[in-house]
């Protein structure tokens, strides 16, 4: 025999039945609408559909907003300025100025300076080619005029190993460069701060191409003398100098050419740039004046009074 379970013996909370109570006395054959049904039930299923948020950004240190402006919606923060520090392409260009002297000197002891490209090994081809096309609109290329070099930024890595904590080193100055980011009440009124910023190791790949072995070995030696064993460079907004690094040297020298071909000697070299993203500066006020008053006494009365005045002014 099947056993049959009465649920009006269970504690259990049934949707209410938003019907008519006897069902009876309309035909059974319709099946109406629930109409000003008022049901508890309702608040289980009120916000199916909505979108709520699970998890927020919980970070409330203004120095790691990673904003670059200061924030227009928000509330007015006068200790914090955002800026935008141009950090990475301030080294890419101290890079490119880092090499912007190399030389050959042809067998009259004629010094001639070396093109850098900034950009990819292929944009440092089409500029050979683009230099080297007739100009009869024959599309026929000369032989390439070397020699010539390259350097393209190959990654961006944070280097938590040199990193300090902001609130940990501050340095405080009266005023932040040349060109001031807003103008005080008071002069001197003001000091501003700044941390040391989160350390990157920027890398750097310089491609360089010749024709000539000789002309190879005297552009790799003035490389090879900037690094004793560091290269240094200055970045805006960064207060310290950047040091560089010569990770690797190879080349790719064919030591069998055609008869027809014209051999092209390549190098390719790889550096590292120690530097760092300015965070923003903190902005506090300076003490100007000091007020002391001296009182000669031991009574404990007489101080406490001293210190109900100066509480009440």
């Amino acid at each position: 025999m099947p056993k049959i379970f009465n649920l009006t013996n269970n504690n259990l909370s049934l949707p209410k039945d938003c019907n008519n109570a006897t069902p009876l006395s309309d035909s059974l054959n319709e099946d109406k609408a629930k109409l000003n049904c008022n049901s508890d039930n309702d608040s289980l299923f009120k916000d199916i559909g909505k979108k709520k948020k699970i998890g927020i950004n919980a970070t409330t240190d203004p120095m790691q907003s990673g904003s670059i402006i200061n924030d227009i919606t928000g509330p007015v923060n006068n200790k914090v300025i955002n800026r935008y520090s141009n950090a990475l392409r301030g080294c890419y260009q101290g890079m490119c100025d880092l090499f912007k002297n190399i030389i050959v000197l042809d067998e009259d002891g004629k010094a001639h300076p070396i093109p850098l490209v900034q950009g990819s090994q292929e944009k440092a081809v089409a500029v050979i080619l683009q230099n080297n096309v007739r100009k009869d609109n024959s599309l026929v290329v000369d032989r390439p005029i070397l020699p010539m070099m390259s350097i393209i930024s190959t990654d961006v890595a944070p280097d938590m190993s040199r990193y300090i904590y902001h609130k940990a080193k501050i340095n405080f100055k009266n005023e932040f460069g040349e060109n001031e980011l807003r103008k005080e009440l008071k002069e001197k009124d003001t000091i501003f701060g700044y941390a040391r910023g989160i350390p990157v190791n920027l890398g750097y790949s310089l491609t360089i191409w010749t024709l000539y072995l000789e002309d190879m070995n005297q552009i790799l030696e003035q490389i090879i003398l900037k690094f004793s064993p560091l290269a240094y460079i200055k970045i805006q907004n960064v207060p310290w100098e950047v040091c560089v690094s010569l990770d690797s040297l190879a080349n790719n020298l064919d030591k069998e050419v055609a008869d027809k071909s014209v051999r092209v000697i390549k190098y390719q070299i790889n550096f590292t740039a120690k530097s760092y993203i300015p965070q923003p500066i903190i902005r506090n006020k300076t003490v100007l004046k000091i007020k002391n008053d001296f009182y000669n006494s031991t009574n404990i009365d007489e101080i406490n009074q001293i210190y109900s005045r100066k509480e009440i002014e």
